[in-house]
């Protein structure tokens, strides 16, 4: 289909009268001491531009400057703000003489100008969490002034922080996406959708009017102010989209998979929340944990808790460990994977809605692993300290199990397993073998003959790997042998052939 992009770029260069966005003047903050505000800012990776990071005010727009940087040639930055400073902040990266961005189309750079800029809204900022700027999150900027215009009455701190949450996340559906904050390359669909959109780009471009990424900004934000898919301005963006998802595919048949999922959510999209909603979830409630080595020094953390409710349906759920959130999750489980044992921490859950109210937190729960403990569920202090150099490491799985059978007469044959070798942290000690579920004996080679088994009849083998403390390695991929009656010794992968 070819998309008359003139026609969208006129009608997006005339709605580029968006609400005028006041910087603030002043360091905001003070006091002695700075953190840092990192990440990367990707479109391909947008080299050389300026890095400006903002407080959010109550409005939604940019606040007081807090400090500035420059990405570097793979699109990280970094930028020093003072150390007062916490909750909602607005990261910028705008273009300037000399940045570029890799094109995803053409593998080349591409000048980055004055007229680019691309913001990340974050609602609590944590300078150990990185913080990506891209057109997804530009686009979750755009929306968050708009969710704040349909809540009822004085927006506070909190409200403000619920609805940058509430837009990032209607973005991220809106792609399939999960954290549009997180790296792109951690997650294969969100570079696939980035590849989609600077074909988008490409494509406004064919028409010769078009220097910089602006007007298919608009058409996407167009898109994103109002996700309904009846709405003239949604189907534009539909169509061009598409349009670019079929030349990407085309470029790079690997993506098909991932862009066609993108489309098809793009296309039918879910229904955006109702963003009046100011009602928040009940507390997440009886939190628990169960520890588990990992090894002599680090432990991970299973924690579980009572589902909350709400009056529109809850979203999720946000985990703190000693006041920083460490993960977001749908489900009432989380694990905390890598801690450090004989320190105690704490933990709180708070429930989220779509809308963007959070629950208040669960009560806190003290857990301090022991070092090399067996796992325990707790409420408070773990117990059960073995020893601090007890080995809990499992080995891997045995590989590549095949099978020779040898007929031993008219109805009985062998089986002459082999396997490639297990690991494990200290030394693997043998080997377990299993037919049908049950265990017909050890070995500490790689090999194991089970002596007489019935001819003409189908039989599962698997393998496991123990090591000298005891711990054994998941079964190996199982293997079904039928010895055939009176069959030569042949090597299987199944069936044995005559």
């Amino acid at each position: 289909m070819c998309i008359p992009w003139k026609k969208h770029i006129a009608a997006a260069l005339l709605l580029l009268c968006l609400p005028f966005i006041l910087i603030g003047c002043g360091g905001g903050g003070g006091g002695g001491g700075t953190r840092i505000v990192s990440g990367v800012a990707m479109k391909g990776p947008i080299a050389g531009a300026l890095v400006s990071v903002y407080r959010l005010q109550l409005n939604g727009s940019r606040g007081a400057l807090l400090g500035t940087g420059t990405t570097g040639t793979t699109g990280d930055y970094t930028v020093k703000i003072p150390a007062s400073i916490t909750g909602p902040i607005v990261v910028t990266v705008t273009g300037q003489p000399g940045a570029t961005y890799l094109s995803e189309s053409s593998n080349a750079p591409v000048p980055f100008t004055a007229a680019d800029s691309f913001s990340a809204v974050v609602d609590n900022f944590n300078p150990d969490v990185p913080v990506a700027v891209t057109p997804l999150t530009e686009a979750a900027f755009e929306k968050l002034p708009l969710i704040l215009q349909q809540k009822p009455g004085t927006i506070t701190p909190e409200v403000l922080q619920g609805a940058v949450v509430a837009a990032n996340a209607q973005v991220g559906d809106l792609f399939n996406v999960t954290d549009i904050l997180a790296p792109p390359a951690d997650s294969a669909t969100y570079q696939a959708t980035l590849a989609v959109i600077d074909q988008m780009v490409v494509d406004s471009k064919a028409g010769g009017t078009v220097t910089d990424t602006t007007a298919v900004m608009t058409v996407i934000n167009q898109a994103v102010s109002d996700v309904n898919p009846a709405a003239p301005a949604y189907q534009t963006f539909v169509d061009v989209f598409t349009t670019a998802a079929t030349q990407v595919v085309a470029a790079d048949p690997a993506l098909a998979a991932t862009v066609a999922n993108i489309t098809q959510q793009v296309t039918a999209p879910p229904p955006e929340p109702d963003f009046s909603d100011v009602t928040a979830p009940s507390a997440p409630g009886a939190l628990s944990a169960t520890t588990y080595a990992v090894n002599s020094s680090t432990s991970s953390v299973v924690l579980a808790w009572q589902a909350s409710s709400d009056n529109t349906g809850v979203a999720g759920y946000d985990v703190y460990r000693d006041g920083a959130k460490v993960g977001t999750t749908t489900s009432t489980g989380f694990t905390d994977a890598s801690v450090i044992s004989n320190v105690t921490y704490i933990y709180k859950v708070v429930a989220f809605d779509a809308a963007g109210n959070f629950s208040v937190a669960s009560a806190p729960l003290s857990v301090k692993p022991n070092q090399a403990s067996l796992s325990v569920t707790v409420s408070g202090q773990l117990s059960g300290d073995l020893t601090s150099h007890l080995d809990l490491v499992a080995p891997t799985a045995p590989g590549n199990l095949s099978a020779v059978t040898a007929a031993i007469s008219g109805t009985n044959s062998s089986v002459t397993l082999s396997w490639s070798a297990a690991t494990d942290n200290v030394g693997v000690a043998g080997y377990e073998v299993f037919r049908n579920g049950v265990k017909i004996g050890s070995t500490g080679t790689r090999s194991f003959v089970d002596a007489s088994v019935a001819s003409a009849t189908t039989y599962s083998y698997t393998v496991k790997a123990y090591d000298a403390a005891g711990n054994r390695s998941a079964a190996s991929a199982a293997l079904a042998v039928t010895p055939n009656q009176a069959s030569l010794g042949v090597t299987v992968g199944g069936q044995v052939s005559p």
